[in-house]
């Protein structure tokens, strides 16, 4: 048998392990997958569908992708984040927010370096840098699971080349504090490291909360890789559309990760994401009401229910709802499609401090939340 890779130590996708464990029932309310109900604007699949049969759609664009899209973002970044970006200085239009991250990692770091990351992580994040030949640095998230910026500081090792945050956070829906991002900034531009800082929820929060860049900070473009996704805003996930917004003097680097990986994103995939941005940011914000009335079936529902608790986080479409048992969530997690025909993610594939699961609400109804919830009242309390 051939030797194998650095891959055979890596967690196989948590979902997909998940569901070819179960004996998945024909009836099933998914909690799973992170992804939003609604699909992309008229304007977006009109725009790819016309671009199919362009010379812009099926050949090579710039690596850095096409002009009119990254003139678009950075025009986005402006209004929306704060980010003072230059579309050909800092702006690279990617295949999704995961390969914009891979793209960070690979020309960021060498073999052996270390990354910083908070825990629970999203495992996308733990991979990438595995892949990379790199070590993650776990931080625990502190209350209601945003991290102390003095716990990230005390994780700083001589060969940590940057420090990666999710704000809102998949999977807790933490939304960090601006004196935390900032911290964090801070913390990168002294230590001369890069802060990796993951937005595809930037829409998606709820109650009084309001998501910040931490680019716009003074001088934050210098050292900060702002990384945005088309994928939940947009409902185009199968697209396969993203962008990052990195220091200029770092962009070089990251596109000869880009050639080496993608070349380019897909052209009509670029011309859907243009299209898409001429609404100013007003898309997304049609579907909060539905993702708000989802939420608070959750949040309603568990109060009532013993053995377990569910920080009332504030951004996203996920909870991480903590269970009081000796039991494997996982375990559970199997238990509750088989038995009760409710999907959720166990919190082992997220490094959760203690028996966890995961529920995501963006990618259902309103009818479907309230019966998801009713199963997981009938499940929980008969399995913990």
């Amino acid at each position: 048998m051939a030797r194998q890779s650095r891959t055979t130590e890596m967690m196989d996708a948590p979902i997909q392990r998940l569901l070819q464990q179960a004996d998945v029932p024909g009836d099933v309310v998914s909690l799973g997958q992170g992804v939003p109900f609604f699909g992309p604007p008229d304007a977006a699949t009109a725009a790819a569908a016309k671009a199919l049969s362009t010379p812009d759609g099926y050949r090579y664009s710039h690596d850095a992708g096409h002009p009119g899209l990254r003139q678009a973002v950075a025009g986005k970044l402006r209004r929306d984040n704060d980010i003072a970006a230059d579309w050909e200085r800092n702006v690279i239009a990617t295949a999704g927010a995961n390969q914009a991250f891979v793209n960070a990692v690979l020309a960021v770091t060498d073999v052996g370096d270390s990354v910083v990351m908070v825990t629970p992580y999203y495992f996308n994040h733990v991979m990438a840098v595995q892949m990379a030949g790199c070590r993650p640095v776990y931080v625990p998230a502190g209350e209601n699971y945003v991290p102390e910026v003095d716990d990230i500081a005390g994780a700083l090792r001589p060969d940590t080349r940057a420090v990666v945050t999710i704000s809102p956070n998949n999977p807790t829906g933490a939304v960090y504090p601006p004196a935390t991002l900032r911290g964090v900034n801070e913390l990168c531009a002294d230590h001369d490291i890069y802060h990796i800082s993951d937005e595809p929820y930037e829409h998606f929060v709820y109650d009084d909360a309001r998501h910040v860049s931490p680019a716009s900070y003074d001088a934050g473009l210098d050292h900060t890789i702002s990384l945005f996704s088309f994928s939940k805003s947009y409902g185009m996930s199968g697209y396969r559309i993203g962008a990052m917004a990195v220091p200029a003097d770092l962009y070089s680097e990251v596109l000869k990760v880009q050639d080496t990986v993608a070349i380019c994103p897909p052209g009509p995939s670029q011309a859907a994401a243009a299209a898409a941005l001429q609404d100013q940011g007003a898309y997304p914000r049609l579907f909060l009401p539905t993702l708000t009335e989802n939420r608070q079936v959750f949040i309603d529902g568990m109060a009532d229910l013993d053995g377990m608790s569910l920080p009332v986080t504030r951004g996203a479409f996920y909870f991480l709802l903590q269970l009081d048992t000796d039991r494997s969530a996982w375990d559970i997690a199997l238990r509750l499609i088989e038995e009760y025909g409710v999907v959720t993610i166990p919190g082992e594939a997220f490094a959760a401090a203690q028996p966890a699961l995961r529920v995501a609400y963006g990618n259902i109804t309103l009818t479907q939340a309230r019966e998801g919830m009713r199963r997981l009242a009938a499940g929980l309390p008969a399995l913990l």
